[in-house]
């Protein structure tokens, strides 16, 4: 039922209750004014009928004092002398005096009342109204014991008539004047009630379909919209003009780490001027929503091509500039994903699910903005698919590690490897670490997930002592895993049930990761310190901390990225980099290891530069436990080959 026909039916009700209220009160008010007049009549004939009354008793006892009872029953002048002085409404009258009764005038239809029989038989005075076809009659018993005289007086009635009459004319008149104004009234308040609870549906609508912190549409509103939107003409429309009708999902970056560190009424504020800056968007065809959280939608129709990535970039580039905020300022950014209608689908939900996607690949890619593409679907469609099978993947052992070896320079000596992860997926394969990880961190199963990766690194380093290798090994952490306050406590469980050495353990966390929270790094750190294992800081130089964080952790190993490896030979920037970077590490006595040696020219201009720890596919790509173990069989043959041929040679 539509709100109109919620009102139509309300004021119905209200203008229906309203005259049957009105009818009752009529009739209540009609019932007690005719009582009412009647009974004013009645007294007011009986008023009249006793003082003609008293009047006729006076002259009959004059008559009577001054008469011989015997001539007053023949004399007929006496009769007339009486008879003269009744009314001629009267109808009946007679007398008792003496023992004696005389009708002046009588009739048959009073003569039968049972009222005047008792009152004559009992000799009680009386009196009472009697209806004699369309008239109304009163009589009056008068006994008077001490003259010996009664009377009876029938009288016809003419006060109470005009009384009844007078009130009922006036009467009729008022209850058709206040039923009329109670519809009217009714009338009025049904209108008021209606317009009322239009007002109350109209502001329910609205806080319904609208965001009450930003005032703009919400996600009900954008729905209800589509509806009215998304029907054949439309896609013809656009077919027949070439014009495209696109969704924008905007998602603020780090706006989490925001309301975490200034509060949620700072980020309220930052959300709200956010929303003030996507209203002023230039294009006219705009509709700005609120899609929740720190999410924004923009719909925007009838563009090309050319002027829907226009927009994209407007709308990155009009939130990156700053905010001030409650005296503070903020630089923000945001992730833009663009989907497309008919094109990436011709329901809303399939056009914000690909939006979304578009939207995450922005995102991870720092990219601003991203308009989806087939094969963006078909790659969050497989993630989805891996994340549903993380647990099971787990329970059954899926995934392997496969271990990287670090060289000392310029010898190329095995001293250590890198236990790298792999997903040996039953359909897809082997799957690399950059198809699943992100996954796995950002799943419940983190925790899980770095336990089983420590478990059997461990139980790796177990198997090469008994063989006589003793090789150490370095596993990544996610930053997740500093939240873990389990984790150094089953490490070391680890470590005393395998006996494995813990200097023979090393834990590598990236720089970016890091600096998340220095405090709670160096507070892990810390333990791990204790502990004996050794710590590292993967892909140095590429994040976003100052070079001054590193003094506040206490860590083994400083691994330099493999972007500034790459062109070392060819590139002056990047070999004052990473000489800068080893004069830096050996001030403060921490070591340095290069990422990404490929070629034996990389391999001496590091070594040139005072490196002295290398890795990279130039020694050896990731190799199996069993690989591993039969490479340093076999270097450890060819040392020992070499050593013999020096003692023959000697």
């Amino acid at each position: 039922m539509t709100n109109t026909d919620l009102s139509l039916a309300l004021r119905k009700r209200v203008l229906y209750s309203s005259i049957g209220l009105a009818i009752v009160v009529s009739a209540i008010f009609i019932s007690v004014a005719f009582n009412l007049s009647r009974d004013l009549g009645q007294s007011l004939e009986l008023e009249h009928s006793n003082k003609m009354l008293l009047q006729l008793t006076k002259s009959i006892k004059a008559i009577v004092s001054t008469a011989d009872l015997n001539e007053l029953s023949l004399n007929e002048s006496v009769k007339t002398e009486l008879i003269a002085l009744l009314d001629k409404d009267v109808i009946g009258f007679e007398i008792w005096v003496n023992n004696k009764h005389f009708k002046l005038r009588n009739s048959s239809f009073y003569a039968q009342d049972e009222g005047i029989a008792t009152a004559i038989n009992t000799k009680q005075s009386s009196y009472d109204f009697i209806e004699n076809e369309a008239e109304m009659l009163i009589w009056v018993y008068e006994n008077s014991p001490l003259d010996d005289l009664s009377i009876l007086m029938v009288t016809k009635t003419h006060a109470l008539d005009k009384a009844i009459s007078y009130v009922s004319n006036r009467l009729f008149i008022t209850a058709f004047l206040t039923f009329w104004l109670t519809v009217w009234v009714a009338l009025f308040i049904s209108a008021l009630i209606s317009k009322r609870f239009e007002q109350s549906n109209d502001r329910l609508k609205y806080l319904a379909s609208h965001d009450m912190l930003t005032g703009l549409p919400n996600r009900t509103y954008l729905y209800d919209y589509a509806l009215s939107y998304f029907t054949p003409e439309n896609v013809k429309k656009h077919q027949d003009l070439d014009t495209l009708f696109a969704i924008y999902i905007i998602d603020l970056d780090k706006f989490k780490d925001i309301n975490d560190t200034m509060g949620h009424l700072v980020g309220d504020e930052l959300l709200k001027a956010i929303s003030r800056r996507l209203r002023n968007l230039k294009e006219k065809n705009s509709q700005v929503m609120r899609y929740g959280g720190d999410e924004f939608v923009v719909w925007c129709d009838d563009l090309n091509e050319s002027d829907a990535i226009s927009l994209a970039e407007d709308i990155v580039l009009l939130c990156r500039q700053p905010i001030k905020v409650s005296n503070y300022v903020f630089e923000t950014s945001v992730s833009v994903g663009v989907a497309y209608y008919p094109a990436s689908g011709q329901q809303l939900d399939d056009i914000l699910k690909n939006a979304d996607i578009a939207m995450y690949q922005a995102k991870k890619h720092r990219l601003g903005y991203q308009v989806f593409q087939q094969e963006l679907f078909t790659r969050s469609e497989f993630r989805i698919s891996l994340r549903g099978q993380l647990n099971a993947a787990l329970e059954k052992r899926q995934f392997v590690l496969h271990y990287q070896p670090k060289v000392q320079l310029p010898e190329n000596n095995i001293v250590g490897v890198e236990a790298l992860v792999r997903w040996l997926h039953p359909k897809e394969g082997m799957l690399m670490p950059n198809m699943f990880i992100d996954i796995v961190e950002q799943s419940m199963f983190v925790h899980e997930f770095t336990r089983y990766v420590l478990l059997q690194a461990i139980m790796q380093c177990r198997e090469w002592l008994d063989n006589g290798i003793e090789l150490s090994i370095a596993v990544n952490i996610s930053p997740y895993n500093l939240m873990d306050p389990e984790l150094v406590s089953y490490l070391s469980d680890l470590l005393k049930h395998y006996q494995v050495p813990a200097e023979l353990i090393e834990i590598e966390l990236t720089e970016n990761a890091s600096m998340v929270n220095i405090d709670k790094t160096r507070e892990v750190f810390s333990q791990l310190n204790k502990l004996g294992v050794k710590l590292s800081i993967d892909d140095f130089g590429t994040g976003m901390s100052s070079l001054a964080y590193i003094k506040h952790l206490d860590v083994d190993y400083i691994k330099i990225d493999r972007s500034f490896t790459i062109d070392v030979v060819t590139d002056s920037r990047d070999e004052a980099v990473i000489s800068s970077l080893l004069v830096l590490c050996q001030k403060l006595n921490k070591l340095t290891i290069v990422e990404g040696v490929e070629t034996i020219e990389q391999a001496n201009k590091l070594a040139s530069l005072g490196c002295t720890l290398a890795q990279g596919y130039l020694y050896s790509k990731p190799l199996s436990a069993e690989e591993i173990t039969h490479l340093l069989s076999k270097r450890k043959a060819e040392t020992d080959n070499k050593i013999i041929n020096i003692k023959k040679f000697n």
